[in-house]
């Protein structure tokens, strides 16, 4: 019966945003106004694979299920494997995305602590990389040209390198 619930939920939610009617709240699809109003819940707070679980819960008599997605309990941020990859960095979980974790344990593994510290002290997050914080790329640039990495961006030490022209 779930099933042809969720077949004809899914249907339904596909013919009615395919609809050109406007929707009554602006931004929003048609068709998730349409499910959000059959699960009795506000439009626009819910996705509509959450509207479809709402609204299959309730017609099922899941009040556990249904209140999993009615309170957002569904939308957990934590990633899975993000707990075993901090404990391998021997971090705290929460702090850091899978991707700089994975960065830490191969920085650590390869004895690379200017990158292990680049990453531990979040300037890996800094946006465009200011002039201070220089990375190993930018020091490896700066040493071909003989300058001070801290000095200068990575655009401009981009441009002070020697073309061959």
């Amino acid at each position: 019966m779930f099933r042809n619930l969720t077949a004809s939920a899914l249907i339904l939610a596909a013919l009615t945003g395919a609809a050109t009617a406007a929707s009554p709240q602006p931004g929003l699809n048609a068709g998730d106004v349409q499910l959000a109003l059959s699960a009795g819940v506000e439009p626009g707070k819910f996705s509509r694979a959450e509207l479809i679980n709402i609204i299959a819960a309730r017609e099922n008599g899941e009040t556990t299920r249904l209140n999993f997605f009615l309170s957002g309990a569904n939308r957990t941020t934590e990633v899975p494997g993000n707990a075993q990859l901090a404990a391998a960095a021997g971090v705290t979980d929460g702090n850091y995305s899978a991707n700089e974790l994975q960065r830490l344990i191969i920085a650590q593994e390869e004895g690379d602590t200017t990158e292990a510290r680049f990453i531990l002290s979040g300037d890996n997050r800094r946006e465009g990389n200011p002039a201070e914080v220089v990375t190993p790329g930018e020091a490896q640039l700066a040493a071909a040209i003989g300058v001070d990495p801290a000095q200068y961006t990575l655009a401009e030490l981009i441009a002070l390198q020697p073309h061959d022209d």
